[in-house]
């Protein structure tokens, strides 16, 4: 079958016209750079939009990033040239206590509206950073006290209202809540500590440690599914103490709400281990353990 050398034309010449930008860079091409103008009112149009759409100050870490290579010398001078241009005499900066600089569009939103939007945004910022801090290298929670303590001057219904804006913001969708047995709210980052950690030490903050040995035996009983080695809870974040873990153990046992904990002694080895038997049946749990006891040991 012979070609239409006139078709062929027409669909290589229509190849070319939708050869756009994205082909161009990927053929090599080198494309142009926004001109400072260009650049100056992309940001101007992210500032406007943001006070104009969403009623809120735009962080400087945004505008940075519509400068190309986002060089400090060059973010300075087009700032500084913006600041003296008379278009764009309605963009303001607002730096807060901490050094967090915002800015805003006077058109849209009061200086004085601007400098208290400022002052959350700054507290959601601080908030998350010190809750990250916290889970990465403490591997600790963060408690609402802590969190006050960032912003003294609010009250905590205050606090309240910014920490639950924080749980629809892109930005902090990492934060995350988690309530202890006694009713107290904690924060973590899950980038850093897993949503089932954070659980354990909440309930280890509450206080109760035979709650906390009962509730993370039926968590392995039920997850895994296997018994748990009471020498598990000598590790520090459970906070019990050697000498005082048999007591703790036996007393969670004899509480009738625990009726479901069974413990078993390993006849060879003396190991201890409980099991919850919603989950686990005896002979199983026994398997198990005797797996983990002695047969793992003989065959590393």
């Amino acid at each position: 079958m012979g070609m239409n050398n006139d078709g062929g034309a027409g669909a290589a010449e229509e190849t070319r016209i939708e050869f756009g930008a994205e082909e161009q860079a990927a053929a090599g091409e080198k494309l142009a750079e926004p001109t400072v103008e260009e650049i100056k009112a992309k940001i101007a149009g992210k500032i406007r939009a943001d006070g104009e759409e969403h009623g809120t100050v735009t962080p400087s870490e945004v505008v940075f990033a519509l400068v190309p290579d986002s060089q400090q010398d060059r973010i300075t001078a087009i700032l500084e040239g913006m600041a003296s241009d008379d278009r764009y005499a309605d963009i303001k900066a607002v730096t807060t206590a901490s050094g967090m600089v915002f800015f805003v569009s006077v058109k849209y939103i009061e200086a004085a509206q601007a400098i208290e939007i400022s002052r959350i945004e700054e507290v959601k910022f601080l908030i998350a950073e010190k809750v990250r801090a916290d889970s990465k290298n403490d591997l600790a929670l963060t408690s609402a006290a802590d969190l006050h303590s960032l912003a003294p001057e609010m009250e905590q219904d205050a606090i309240d209202a910014i920490l639950e804006e924080m749980r629809n913001d892109d930005r902090y969708a990492d934060i995350k809540a988690v309530t202890s047995s006694n009713g107290n709210v904690y924060y973590h980052s899950d980038r850093h500590m897993s949503g089932y950690y954070a659980v354990v030490l909440s309930r280890v903050a509450a206080k109760d440690p035979g709650a906390t040995i009962a509730a993370l035996v039926r968590d392995e009983s039920r997850i895994y599914p296997r018994p748990t080695c009471v020498q598990f809870f000598l590790e520090p974040m459970f906070g019990i103490p050697s000498d005082d873990l048999k007591a703790v153990v036996d007393g969670m046992l004899r509480k009738p709400e625990n009726g479901d904990i069974r413990m078993m002694v390993h006849p060879e080895t003396g190991g201890v281990y409980l099991y919850c038997n919603q989950y686990l049946n005896g002979d199983t749990a026994f398997k198990m353990m005797h797996w983990v006891e002695v047969v793992k040991p003989a065959n590393p």
